[in-house]
């Protein structure tokens, strides 16, 4: 009888880690996130506008769409 010689187990990494498992988690809660902080600040804007044209005579001559679309764009400008 022939004795083999005993092979100790690999030792293997596991196949997924929690970072790969977390990550499209983590990033749908970002985006969810952002949705809701871009809603507010075109609800902002909408207020600020309605604002301007009812109190300002400046704004009495630009469309309420027009004013939204300036502080956005403003807002937009201030993030980069």
């Amino acid at each position: 009888m022939t004795t083999q010689a005993t092979r100790l187990p690999e030792i293997r990494k596991p196949s997924f880690s929690l970072k790969d498992l977390l990550s499209p988690v983590t990033k749908f809660i970002v985006r969810v996130y952002d949705a809701f902080v871009e809603a507010r600040q075109l609800q902002a804007a909408m207020e600020t506008a309605q604002h301007l044209k009812a109190f300002n005579k400046d704004f009495k001559h630009m469309s309420h769409n027009d004013i939204i679309q300036q502080i956005m764009g403003d807002i937009k400008k201030d993030r980069e």
